[in-house]
């Protein structure tokens, strides 16, 4: 995208607060994964207390890095991952993601799956899962940094996208993409 996702604006809303806005209707406490260069300008924008700095000892990158940095803030909490850049995301698909969590507690992931492939930027994700990988990086190491070769270390519960919902799950990373929203 050239710039900062979660700064780009939407509705003159910038899209990190409006995925706190959408997270924040289920009732969970509320945190913003940034990395160190962005701490200054989140700042002025958002709680500083609900930000969590990427922890740069951990030999991870992309958003594994600040999911991990957030588990390990608070290891006993389970997370709610929203990435800023599902501007469409609806706040009933996320309560159908929570719906889920509560319903069966047994799974370490639970994320939608669209057209066959996993939606793993939104998803709740159990502390034990997560440490589970964490151990694998202290150990074995971890093969890939992507959250779906995550996924694959785990039990996951997978929710089906309807078609009608696809819209939901976009993800912007080009200026092109983000006309006429």
């Amino acid at each position: 995208m050239g710039t900062d996702k979660g700064l780009m604006s939407h509705n003159d809303e910038i899209w990190a607060k409006l995925a706190g806005d959408k997270i924040s209707g289920l009732d969970v406490p509320l945190a913003f994964s940034i990395n160190e260069t962005q701490r200054q300008s989140y700042a002025g924008l958002l709680n500083r207390d609900q930000l969590i700095i990427d922890l740069p000892e951990l030999d991870v990158n992309g958003p594994l890095r600040g999911v991990l940095s957030a588990h390990l803030e608070n290891p006993s909490e389970d997370l709610f991952l929203l990435a800023c850049d599902m501007v469409l995301m609806e706040g009933r698909l996320l309560r159908l993601l929570a719906d889920a969590y509560h319903e069966d507690n047994s799974f370490d992931a639970y994320i939608y799956k669209k057209g066959g492939e996993q939606e793993p930027l939104c998803g709740i994700y159990k502390a034990v899962g997560l440490e589970k990988i964490m151990h694998k990086i202290q150990t074995t190491g971890l093969e890939k940094h992507s959250m779906k070769f995550v996924l694959n270390q785990l039990s996951v519960c997978e929710l089906i996208v309807e078609e009608l919902d696809y819209k939901c799950f976009m993800n912007f990373n080009a200026h092109a993409e983000i006309n006429g929203l």
